[in-house]
C-alpha cells in the first residue's frame, strides 16, 4: 500500500511571503551582475571611427592652411569643422550645439550600425545626399562607407546653415576634393545644387550664389539648378538610377534637411531622425527624393535633428572635447547575463515545485500542532 502524504488545499500566507522574498532577491542578483557585451559589427565600427578621426585631422590641417587659426571659443575642439555665424553662402540658422555634437568620430560607428540594421551588405551601392551644413556627418558617412567598402552615389547641396561649411573657399566640396586628392577617400559628388531654401539658395545674395556656382564648376561637378522642385527631384532620381546601372540601390542616406532631399517642413517631420525602414504612408505623400525611395522600399537613413539622434545613441551633445573612440553603447552595452538569469529562474521554479507541489514549505513553515491530551473516558453509569 502506497504511503499517503497530506497536503493543505490552500497556500498559507507565510509561503507567499517567502516566495516573494526569494523572487526579489533573484531580481536584485540579476540586476546587480549585468555584463558588458560587445555589440555586433564591432570591428567595422572601430574601423569607421578611426577613418573619421583621421579625416578630421586632414580637414583641420586644411582649415589652418587656407583660413588661418581656429577660434577656440567657437570651435573648442579646434576641429576645423565648425564654420562661422554669417557669410555670403549661409542659408539658414541652426543652433551651434547641434554642430558641435557632430564633431565626434563615433558617429561613423553609428552609421555602420544603422546600415547593418538596414541589412546593407558590404560592397553594396548606396545613394547619398550631402549638405554643407553638417560636414562632420558627411565625413561620418564616408568613413562608414570606406569601412564597409560601399559604392556611393553622392549629390551635394553646396550652401550651409550657420556654423557649418559656410566659409567661401572652404565649402564641403573643397573638403571633399582634398580628401580625394590625398587618396583618403575615393568618393566624389557627381552633382551639386546651390542648396538652401527651395534648393536654389532663395534669399541669398547674388554674390553668395556666384561663389557656390564657381565652386561647383571648379571641380567639374554637374550643377543642378531648377525652378521647379519636381523637376529637381526627378533629375536627382535619374542620376541615382543611371549611376547605379544594373545594381540595386541598397539604401538612401540623407544628411541635413534639404527641401528636395527630404521635402517641405511637414515632410521633414514625418520621417524619423535615424533609420526609417517602414515610413508611414503620410510621410510618402509629400514628394521628395526620400519619399520616392521609401515608396520603393529602400531603407532610409535620415541624418538630421542631431540632438535627437545623439540622445537615441547615447552620444554627448555640444561637447567641448573630441570623445574617445570605442566608448559608449554603440560599442558595448550592459546586458543581463543569460546564464545567471537561467540559474535564478531554475532555482525559483525548483523552489515553487518543492513548496507548492510537494508541500515541503508547509511542513517547514507551518508549526505542527500537537493533538490535545486524551482524557480518561467517563463511566456511562
Amino acid at each position: 500500500m502506497k504511503k499517503l502524504v497530506w497536503k493543505p488545499s490552500t497556500v498559507s500566507w507565510q509561503i507567499h511571503v517567502v516566495i516573494a522574498i526569494l523572487a526579489v532577491i533573484g531580481l536584485i542578483i540579476v540586476e546587480s551582475f549585468k555584463i558588458n557585451v560587445k555589440q555586433p559589427n564591432y570591428a567595422e565600427k572601430i574601423g569607421a571611427a578611426n577613418y573619421m578621426l583621421q579625416g578630421m585631422e586632414i580637414i583641420k590641417q586644411l582649415r589652418l592652411d587656407r583660413i588661418g587659426p581656429i577660434s577656440k571659443k567657437i570651435d573648442p575642439m579646434r576641429s576645423g569643422l565648425i564654420g562661422v555665424l554669417s557669410s555670403p553662402i549661409t542659408s539658414t540658422t541652426v543652433d551651434i550645439d547641434a554642430k558641435l555634437t557632430t564633431v565626434n568620430p563615433n558617429w561613423a560607428a553609428v552609421i555602420v550600425s544603422m546600415l547593418k540594421e538596414a541589412k546593407v551588405k558590404n560592397g553594396s551601392t548606396v545613394a547619398v545626399s550631402f549638405t554643407g551644413s553638417f560636414p562632420a556627418m558627411n565625413l561620418a558617412v564616408l568613413s562608414a562607407a570606406r569601412a564597409l567598402k560601399l559604392r556611393l552615389i553622392i549629390i551635394t547641396s553646396a550652401s550651409s546653415s550657420t556654423w557649418g561649411a559656410n566659409i567661401p573657399n572652404f565649402t564641403w566640396l573643397d573638403m571633399e576634393n582634398q580628401l580625394c586628392n590625398r587618396e583618403f577617400f575615393s568618393y566624389r559628388s557627381i552633382a551639386a545644387s546651390l542648396g538652401g531654401v527651395q534648393d536654389n539658395a532663395l534669399g541669398m545674395s547674388e554674390e553668395g550664389k556666384m561663389v557656390l556656382r564657381q565652386t561647383i564648376r571648379k571641380y567639374g561637378i554637374r550643377l543642378l539648378e531648377y525652378e521647379d522642385i519636381k523637376k529637381n527631384i526627378a533629375a536627382r532620381m535619374d542620376l541615382y538610377n543611371d549611376q547605379a546601372g544594373d545594381r540595386q540601390i541598397a539604401a538612401y542616406i540623407n544628411v541635413g534637411g534639404g527641401t528636395v532631399a527630404v521635402g517641405s517642413f511637414i515632410g521633414k517631420r514625418r520621417f524619423r531622425s535615424g533609420l526609417n525602414l517602414r515610413p508611414s504612408k503620410r510621410a510618402t505623400k509629400i514628394d521628395s527624393v526620400m519619399a520616392r525611395f521609401a515608396v520603393n522600399d529602400v531603407p532610409i537613413l535620415n541624418i538630421n535633428y542631431m540632438k535627437t539622434l545623439a540622445r537615441k545613441y547615447k552620444l554627448p551633445i555640444g561637447q567641448k572635447k573630441v570623445p574617445k573612440i570605442g566608448e559608449g553603447e554603440i560599442y558595448y552595452r550592459m546586458e543581463y547575463s543569460k546564464l545567471l538569469v537561467s540559474i535564478v529562474l531554475a532555482f525559483l521554479l525548483l523552489f515553487l515545485f518543492l513548496f507548492l507541489k510537494v508541500g515541503v514549505g508547509y511542513r517547514l513553515l507551518i508549526p505542527f500542532k500537537k493533538p490535545a491530551k486524551a482524557r480518561t473516558p467517563e463511566h456511562m453509569v
